[in-house]
Protein backbone atom coordinates (compact mmCIF):
# COMPACT_ATOMS: atom_id res chain seq x y z
CA UNK A 1 0.00 0.00 0.00
CA UNK A 2 3.11 2.81 0.43
CA UNK A 3 4.59 1.73 -2.69
CA UNK A 4 1.46 1.82 -4.44
CA UNK A 5 0.78 5.59 -2.45
CA UNK A 6 4.26 6.73 -3.26
CA UNK A 7 3.33 5.84 -7.20
CA UNK A 8 0.39 7.87 -7.12
CA UNK A 9 1.91 10.71 -5.81
CA UNK A 10 4.26 10.26 -8.94
CA UNK A 11 1.46 9.80 -11.06
CA UNK A 12 -0.27 13.27 -9.74
CA UNK A 13 3.32 15.14 -10.21
CA UNK A 14 2.97 13.73 -14.29
CA UNK A 15 -0.40 15.28 -14.17
CA UNK A 16 1.63 19.32 -13.47
CA UNK A 17 4.05 18.32 -15.63
CA UNK A 18 1.59 17.54 -18.61
CA UNK A 19 0.25 21.04 -18.04
CA UNK A 20 3.54 22.34 -17.81
CA UNK A 21 4.18 21.23 -21.18
CA UNK A 22 0.63 22.26 -22.60
CA UNK A 23 1.73 25.84 -21.27
CA UNK A 24 5.23 25.94 -22.85
CA UNK A 25 3.48 25.18 -26.11
CA UNK A 26 1.13 27.54 -25.88
CA UNK A 27 3.55 30.28 -24.68
CA UNK A 28 7.17 30.08 -26.32
CA UNK A 29 5.59 31.07 -29.99
CA UNK A 30 3.96 33.95 -29.07
CA UNK A 31 6.96 35.26 -26.75
CA UNK A 32 9.05 35.05 -29.01
CA UNK A 33 6.58 35.67 -32.34
CA UNK A 34 6.53 39.00 -30.58
CA UNK A 35 10.52 39.98 -29.80
CA UNK A 36 10.72 38.93 -33.66
CA UNK A 37 7.59 41.32 -34.68
CA UNK A 38 9.14 43.86 -32.74
CA UNK A 39 11.41 44.41 -36.15
CA UNK A 40 8.54 44.58 -38.47
CA UNK A 41 8.93 40.88 -39.60
CA UNK A 42 7.67 37.49 -39.38
CA UNK A 43 9.34 34.07 -39.74
CA UNK A 44 8.32 30.60 -40.59
CA UNK A 45 7.74 27.98 -37.63
CA UNK A 46 10.95 26.22 -37.86
CA UNK A 47 12.88 29.34 -37.88
CA UNK A 48 11.18 30.47 -34.56
CA UNK A 49 12.04 27.64 -32.97
CA UNK A 50 15.38 27.96 -33.91
CA UNK A 51 15.37 31.68 -32.62
CA UNK A 52 13.88 30.41 -28.91
CA UNK A 53 16.60 27.97 -29.08
CA UNK A 54 18.76 30.69 -29.42
CA UNK A 55 17.67 32.97 -26.79
CA UNK A 56 17.26 29.67 -24.24
CA UNK A 57 20.64 28.61 -24.58
CA UNK A 58 21.91 32.42 -24.99
CA UNK A 59 20.45 33.14 -21.33
CA UNK A 60 22.01 30.16 -20.07
CA UNK A 61 25.38 31.60 -21.15
CA UNK A 62 24.84 34.78 -19.40
CA UNK A 63 23.80 33.12 -16.23
CA UNK A 64 26.93 30.75 -16.01
CA UNK A 65 28.80 34.04 -16.43
CA UNK A 66 26.97 35.92 -13.84
CA UNK A 67 27.32 32.62 -11.49
CA UNK A 68 31.28 32.17 -12.53
CA UNK A 69 31.58 36.16 -11.24
CA UNK A 70 30.43 35.03 -7.81
CA UNK A 71 32.54 32.66 -7.21
CA UNK A 72 35.70 34.81 -6.00
CA UNK A 73 37.72 33.41 -5.54
CA UNK A 74 36.86 30.03 -6.71
CA UNK A 75 35.97 31.30 -10.20
CA UNK A 76 36.74 29.45 -13.51
CA UNK A 77 39.44 31.07 -15.36
CA UNK A 78 37.91 32.06 -18.41
CA UNK A 79 38.29 35.78 -19.05
CA UNK A 80 36.46 37.36 -21.67
CA UNK A 81 38.44 38.63 -24.58
CA UNK A 82 38.92 38.96 -28.31
CA UNK A 83 40.46 35.87 -28.71
CA UNK A 84 37.73 33.56 -27.77
CA UNK A 85 35.19 34.45 -30.41
CA UNK A 86 37.84 35.65 -33.33
CA UNK A 87 40.54 32.86 -34.07
CA UNK A 88 40.28 29.44 -36.76
CA UNK A 89 38.54 27.03 -34.75
CA UNK A 90 35.26 29.41 -34.51
CA UNK A 91 35.30 30.56 -37.68
CA UNK A 92 36.08 26.48 -38.94
CA UNK A 93 32.93 25.72 -36.66
CA UNK A 94 31.02 28.50 -38.37
CA UNK A 95 32.07 27.68 -42.10
CA UNK A 96 30.87 23.41 -40.72
CA UNK A 97 27.27 25.40 -39.03
CA UNK A 98 26.68 27.23 -42.92
CA UNK A 99 27.38 24.03 -44.86
CA UNK A 100 24.52 22.62 -42.51
CA UNK A 101 21.90 24.89 -43.06
CA UNK A 102 23.50 25.10 -46.86
CA UNK A 103 22.47 20.75 -46.92
CA UNK A 104 18.88 20.93 -45.11
CA UNK A 105 17.96 23.97 -46.95
CA UNK A 106 19.14 22.26 -50.85
CA UNK A 107 16.67 20.15 -51.22
CA UNK A 108 14.07 22.90 -51.85
CA UNK A 109 15.82 24.39 -54.49
CA UNK A 110 17.94 21.37 -56.34
CA UNK A 111 15.64 18.33 -57.71
CA UNK A 112 18.75 16.70 -57.75
CA UNK A 113 19.51 17.01 -53.94
CA UNK A 114 15.71 16.21 -53.25
CA UNK A 115 15.83 13.14 -55.11
CA UNK A 116 18.91 12.24 -53.29
CA UNK A 117 16.76 13.11 -49.87
CA UNK A 118 14.31 11.02 -50.42
CA UNK A 119 16.42 7.86 -51.87
CA UNK A 120 18.77 8.24 -48.27
CA UNK A 121 16.99 10.01 -46.01
CA UNK A 122 18.80 8.74 -42.82
CA UNK A 123 22.25 9.25 -44.49
CA UNK A 124 21.51 12.45 -45.24
CA UNK A 125 19.81 13.52 -41.91
CA UNK A 126 23.15 11.76 -40.34
CA UNK A 127 25.58 13.76 -42.18
CA UNK A 128 23.91 17.25 -41.28
CA UNK A 129 23.67 16.01 -37.39
CA UNK A 130 27.75 15.14 -38.02
CA UNK A 131 27.78 18.58 -39.11
CA UNK A 132 26.15 20.68 -36.46
CA UNK A 133 27.92 18.65 -33.53
CA UNK A 134 31.25 18.78 -35.45
CA UNK A 135 30.42 22.64 -35.43
CA UNK A 136 29.89 23.15 -31.68
CA UNK A 137 32.69 20.38 -30.78
CA UNK A 138 35.80 22.44 -32.94
CA UNK A 139 33.98 25.82 -32.24
CA UNK A 140 33.95 25.54 -28.38
CA UNK A 141 37.85 26.46 -28.63
CA UNK A 142 40.12 25.36 -25.74
CA UNK A 143 37.00 23.65 -23.55
CA UNK A 144 37.85 19.90 -22.15
CA UNK A 145 36.38 17.74 -24.92
CA UNK A 146 33.95 15.91 -22.43
CA UNK A 147 32.12 19.20 -21.89
CA UNK A 148 31.94 19.88 -25.65
CA UNK A 149 30.51 16.52 -26.02
CA UNK A 150 28.10 16.86 -23.56
CA UNK A 151 27.08 20.76 -25.23
CA UNK A 152 26.61 19.18 -28.57
CA UNK A 153 24.35 16.36 -27.54
CA UNK A 154 22.43 18.84 -25.21
CA UNK A 155 22.06 21.19 -27.99
CA UNK A 156 20.51 18.51 -30.73
CA UNK A 157 18.38 17.39 -27.47
CA UNK A 158 17.20 21.11 -27.34
CA UNK A 159 16.20 21.21 -30.79
CA UNK A 160 13.74 18.59 -31.04
CA UNK A 161 12.29 20.39 -27.56
CA UNK A 162 12.06 23.74 -29.01
CA UNK A 163 10.66 22.13 -32.96
CA UNK A 164 8.02 20.90 -30.27
CA UNK A 165 7.12 23.70 -28.80
CA UNK A 166 6.69 25.87 -31.92
CA UNK A 167 3.16 26.35 -33.62
CA UNK A 168 2.07 28.87 -36.49
CA UNK A 169 0.30 31.80 -34.98
CA UNK A 170 0.43 34.13 -38.15
CA UNK A 171 1.91 33.18 -41.91
CA UNK A 172 5.29 34.56 -42.03
CA UNK A 173 5.91 38.21 -44.28
CA UNK A 174 8.91 36.92 -45.54
CA UNK A 175 10.43 33.90 -48.08
CA UNK A 176 11.48 30.88 -46.35
CA UNK A 177 14.98 31.47 -47.10
CA UNK A 178 15.09 35.02 -45.17
CA UNK A 179 13.34 33.22 -42.62
CA UNK A 180 16.05 30.10 -42.30
CA UNK A 181 18.82 32.77 -42.86
CA UNK A 182 17.49 34.80 -39.90
CA UNK A 183 17.32 31.74 -38.27
CA UNK A 184 20.99 30.58 -38.83
CA UNK A 185 22.21 34.43 -38.14
CA UNK A 186 20.85 34.00 -34.24
CA UNK A 187 21.97 30.85 -33.90
CA UNK A 188 25.67 31.75 -34.55
CA UNK A 189 25.28 35.44 -32.68
CA UNK A 190 24.30 32.73 -29.71
CA UNK A 191 27.20 30.69 -30.19
CA UNK A 192 29.87 33.09 -30.33
CA UNK A 193 28.12 34.63 -27.28
CA UNK A 194 28.65 30.74 -25.47
CA UNK A 195 32.18 30.96 -26.62
CA UNK A 196 32.92 34.57 -26.09
CA UNK A 197 31.56 35.24 -22.10
CA UNK A 198 30.67 31.36 -21.22
CA UNK A 199 33.25 29.64 -18.82
CA UNK A 200 33.32 26.01 -19.92
CA UNK A 201 32.33 24.16 -16.47
CA UNK A 202 29.70 26.45 -15.23
CA UNK A 203 27.69 26.74 -18.69
CA UNK A 204 28.42 22.35 -19.26
CA UNK A 205 26.56 22.48 -15.61
CA UNK A 206 23.90 23.98 -15.92
CA UNK A 207 22.87 22.64 -19.53
CA UNK A 208 22.88 19.27 -17.62
CA UNK A 209 21.09 20.23 -15.05
CA UNK A 210 18.71 21.44 -17.80
CA UNK A 211 18.55 18.30 -19.81
CA UNK A 212 17.95 16.14 -16.71
CA UNK A 213 15.00 18.99 -15.70
CA UNK A 214 13.68 18.72 -19.41
CA UNK A 215 13.82 15.32 -19.93
CA UNK A 216 11.95 14.46 -16.66
CA UNK A 217 9.32 16.73 -17.60
CA UNK A 218 8.80 15.48 -20.41
CA UNK A 219 8.91 11.31 -19.21
CA UNK A 220 5.85 12.65 -16.73
CA UNK A 221 3.95 14.12 -19.05
CA UNK A 222 4.15 11.33 -21.51
CA UNK A 223 3.63 9.37 -18.39
CA UNK A 224 0.16 11.58 -17.79
CA UNK A 225 -0.85 10.82 -20.94
CA UNK A 226 -1.19 6.91 -20.58
CA UNK A 227 -3.93 7.72 -17.76
CA UNK A 228 -2.32 5.31 -16.16
CA UNK A 229 -3.52 5.23 -11.96
CA UNK A 230 -2.04 3.18 -8.85
CA UNK A 231 -5.44 4.05 -7.13
CA UNK A 232 -8.74 2.51 -7.86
Amino acid sequence: MTLLSNLQDILDLAKWADWLILKWRELVTPIVSGLIELFGIRVSVVATSMIAMALFVSFIALGSRIENEFKKPAAEAWPIRWTNIFNARVLLGTMLYLLQGVLISLPAFVPAAADLYLRFPYTFIAVCYVLYCGAIIIGLRGWPIWTSIVVAASMIGFSFVFGYSAHEISPPNVSETASTVIAALCAIACGLMVVGIAPPLAFTKRVIFMVIGVTSVIALSQLSQWGITATP
